[in-house]
């Protein structure tokens, strides 16, 4: 195991300060706010930064802007407003942050919502001409209405959510065909606006539909229903813009659409319905039915202090005319090599997946081949590159016998030589979202024994649980983590977050990569292990306040690994085998985790590449009745209310949108894996005001996608590190060699004074022996290509993305050999990068850690760019030859022999 940092405990005194104001941002649909906080690093302006004013606008936007007339009831409103862009080229799936200045802070209302008036509105469109009068219908709005968990809440009156007016909506409005606002994809198909009964549903009634659901819906759309203004009329949200690969039906990125556009609406506190030749001092309900208190019909046009009620898109509104258009250049989303170029498969590490993305077309238009990669868990690839699979694997270590199953495979290795390459240097982050009533928060310090806690489901709220009998679904855990409600309750965070731990009046939902392993994940048990206070609570040992481990993840045998046994309707079951009333008289079964051979694991010792989700308790429901008469029963476990995310990305694309998924609530007529009526489905996004997303990813991943990213503070920290150059520069002095002499990883145990302790190197392996020579040769060049040119910081085609650190001079050089090792191969001084001597200290012979003496890297590299990432979608498109495959997730289980050698008991 890692060396284990001995220290006083963490020692801190606890003060609270609530940040409140009356005006304070709250969060907005999408987990998307404005608020008067400062931008962070993570969304950083980049060269392609756009600002656009409403009206005198000279940037090079201004002539996609709808024109103003001094005469419009919302000149005196918006006339001083402007919006800002922080970046509007090379753009891929990814987010961006809109500044908004010069406006009103927003208004709530109790009858209303609480977003009333002077609140924002964005969306995504795909037409060519956005002064055209049907480009409305090329833009992505509406998906978050007719649906029950849509991730509005009441921020909004209803008919925010629509295209059309509320008096149009419903099945076989007379006339309602002539004012529809269909969505329009870029291959020419209509989808209403309106709703249908055309349908007969399985009953032979008919059904009521919405055809817009059938296109993008609250998962996917990316529309921003309402984000609120500071107090000084200032704030940003962050917008995640959709190439092609998510949202095929806007085609952004293709050669059809490779510029779409950000359309921004503000929505004043004027009333913007239109009249009508019968009606022409009101707009009797055609923009929006909604009845103020005290009225008892709709506002007239032009009436000041309006509620917000209406569609942006509805043309008996003019909100539309007061948007704000801003271009969005995207990358091309598909294939850039030429048809016939030579292909080399690349596979490995997740953490390459942003940096792909962008070398990807580079090595196309440099090397004439495409170099065509797909994500593996660290351990498979390692094993495939052996086995001839691929030409490239990347990885964080090398190849070792303890990770091989045979004999074959063992000699195998021993007779195959290899060269690595380090490629990149990046981190693994422990990011969040968190917008709450407060606001967004954005500092947040987590320790090693606290995200212990986390990953071993220790709290009340990180197992599955009933709102109908909440203790006894937590009856298994200790009595002191039974009384921690929420997160902030716990005394450790609250020490480690003493001026804001009382803004975290939501609980986290963790997000978790896998099933399958990583090295990166791997990085995070091994800081783990080296911290004191981390390893006591994973041994079982009490928290300074009492709170200790979870019985399901002590090691089997543990004599607190025992939980209250009950049957499969959730009954106690006591001594005797009979059915008791009380927890209490419930007999102790056995729990804990164990190795394959039955031996017990320990968290605290164990090599450990995956994350766990090892408690097995489970809510037990009646969901109706049998058809013979008796009650129906279901049951939803870890793996539904928690399910793992595919991988690092698509789990940072989630906290982005703060969609847990958690799949427990019953729906009696959904359709379920076996065929049976009945299923489980997800909970929805959480609401404005409510969301606290944690997940475990890349840095590169994390700032793709704007969330903030926790400091890190272990046992005997001066202060809590945060993910920055400097930080990752600081931590290459702990570089520590592996079984290979020429690969070294950051050992956390090592890491001291400024350094980030979850930074990784990734190595790309070559198998030397089965690579032919001409092979060889493009690979050589690759490895030179990417270390030098690729590792300029920016966001453009071929360079180092936002989320990585530039290869320091000694690991450029070593990069160097690497290759020229690779070209010449085996004329070269040693014909192996695997030397035929014992493990060198660092790493045993299985490839695990071991203490080891200091190897210094030295800091000093260039500055890490801390903008927004980009880069295309990483998974699987089979239209494009550089499309980046992501297999965290079936593949994971696939690998799962290799993997997970562990077993819950």
């Amino acid at each position: 195991m890692t060396a284990v940092k001995n220290s006083a405990r963490l020692g801190r005194r606890v003060a609270a300060a609530r940040w409140t104001s009356g005006a304070v941002a709250i969060a907005a649909a999408l987990g998307l706010v404005v608020s008067g906080l400062p931008t962070s690093g993570a969304t950083a302006a980049t060269p392609s930064s756009l600002t656009v004013r409403w009206v005198g606008d000279s940037s090079s936007a201004a002539a996609n802007q709808p024109p103003r007339s001094e005469t419009s009831v919302h000149f005196s409103q918006f006339r001083n407003l402007s919006v800002t862009v922080s970046q509007t080229a090379d753009l891929a799936d990814q987010s961006i942050r809109v500044a908004v200045a010069g406006f009103a802070p927003t208004q709530s209302s109790s009858s209303f919502g609480t977003n009333a008036r002077n609140f924002i509105q964005a969306m995504q469109c795909w037409g060519p001409d956005p002064l055209a009068p049907d480009f409305r219908e090329t833009c992505q709005w509406g998906g978050r209405y007719f649906s029950a968990n849509n991730g509005v809440g009441d921020s909004v009156f209803v008919d925010n959510t629509m295209r059309v007016s509320s008096l149009d909506i419903a099945p076989g409005t007379p006339g309602a065909a002539d004012r529809d606002v269909p969505f329009r994809t870029i291959d020419g198909r209509e989808f209403s606006g309106l709703l249908t009964n055309d349908d007969l549903d399985s009953d032979g009634q008919l059904e009521t539909r919405y055809p817009i659901l059938d296109i993008f819906g609250p998962a996917t759309t990316n529309e921003v229903t309402s984000a609120r203004v500071g107090a000084d009329g200032t704030g940003f949200f962050d917008f995640e813009v959709q190439s092609a690969d998510q949202a095929p039906h806007m085609g952004c990125g293709t050669a059809e659409a490779r510029r779409c556009w950000l359309v921004i609406v503000p929505r004043g506190s004027v009333f913007s319905g239109k009249p009508s030749e019968a009606t022409p001092d009101s707009a009797s309900g055609a923009c929006s039915q909604y009845l103020p208190l005290n009225r008892f019909e709709p506002y007239p046009f032009g009436f000041s202090g309006a509620d917000q009620g209406g569609s942006p898109l509805n043309p008996a509104c003019d909100y539309w005319d007061n948007r704000i258009v801003v271009p969005l250049d995207f990358r091309p989303t598909g294939a850039s090599c030429e048809l016939g170029s030579a292909e080399q498969r690349v596979i490995g590490s997740e953490l390459m997946v942003s940096a792909m993305s962008s070398w990807q077309p580079d090595l196309c238009s440099a090397l004439k081949t495409t170099f065509s990669f797909a994500t593996n868990p660290d351990r498979l690839a390692r094993v495939r590159l052996l086995e001839g699979q691929a030409s490239v694997a990347y990885s964080g270590y090398p190849l070792s016998s303890g990770e091989l199953e045979t004999e074959v495979e063992r000699q195998l290795l021993a007779d195959t030589d290899f060269a690595y390459a380090p490629v990149a240097i990046s981190g693994v982050a422990i990011a969040f979202l968190s917008e709450l009533p407060d606001g967004r928060v954005e500092n947040l310090t987590l320790s090693p024994r606290l995200l212990a806690k986390l990953l071993t489901q220790s709290y009340r709220f990180t197992v599955p649980v009933s709102t109908g009998d909440p203790q006894r679904n937590v009856a298994h855990l200790p009595a002191v983590n039974r009384t921690y409600f929420y997160l902030n309750q716990d005394p450790e965070f609250q020490a480690l977050n003493p001026t804001n731990f009382s803004q975290f009046t939501q609980n986290p939902a963790l997000l978790l990569p896998g099933p399958g392993g990583a090295d990166a994940f791997r990085q995070v048990w091994r800081w783990l292990q080296s911290d004191a206070a981390a390893v006591a609570f994973l041994n079982g040992e009490p928290d300074p306040y009492g709170m200790t481990v979870n019985p399901y993840y002590l090691p089997l045998g543990h004599p607190n690994a025992t939980v209250p046994e009950a049957d499969d309707l959730g009954r106690w079951i006591g001594a005797d085998g009979q059915v008791v009333a009380s927890v209490a008289d419930a007999r102790r079964k056995p729990v804990g985790l164990s190795n394959i051979d039955g031996s017990p694991l320990s968290l605290a010792t164990a090599p450990i590449d995956t994350f766990l989700k090892a408690d097995r308790s489970q809510v037990v429901l009646q969901v109706g009745v049998l058809p013979g008469g008796g009650p129906r029963y279901a049951r939803f476990d870890t793996l539904q209310f928690a399910p793992y995310v595919e991988s690092m990305l698509s789990g940072s694309r989630a906290a982005f949108r703060a969609e847990p998924n958690s799949r427990t609530i019953w729906d009696p007529s959904a359709i379920n894996a076996a065929g049976e009526v009945g299923d489980w489905r997800s909970t929805g996004a959480q609401l404005p005001g409510q969301k606290f997303m944690l997940v475990i990813t890349d840095s590169a991943s994390a700032l793709r996608y704007g969330l903030s990213l926790a400091k890190l503070q272990g046992e005997g920290d001066d202060a809590a590190i945060s993910f920055s150059s400097a930080s990752l520069s600081a931590a290459l002095s702990a570089l520590r060699p592996t079984n290979v002499a020429t690969v070294k990883q950051v050992d956390p145990a090592a890491v001291s004074g400024a350094g980030y302790p979850l930074a990784i190197i990734t190595y790309a392996a070559v198998n030397l022996t089965e690579a032919p020579a001409a092979e060889r040769a493009v690979l050589a060049s690759m490895i030179r290509r990417v270390t030098t040119s690729g590792q300029t910081p920016g966001t453009g085609s071929g360079q180092l993305p936002p989320g990585y650190l530039p290869l320091t001079p000694s690991l450029l050089a070593e990069a160097t050999a690497a290759a020229t090792l690779v070209e010449r191969y085996p004329n070269v001084g040693t014909s192996s990068t695997t030397p035929p001597v014992p493990p060198l200290p660092g790493f045993n012979d299985a490839g695990d850690p071991v203490d080891s003496d200091p190897t210094p890297e030295e800091s000093g590299a260039e500055e890490l760019t801390e903008a927004v990432g980009e880069g295309p979608a990483a998974e699987p498109i089979a239209r494009s030859a550089l499309a980046v495959a992501l297999f965290g997730g079936l593949a994971g289980v696939f690998g799962a022999p290799l993997l997970m050698r562990g077993r819950l008991t």
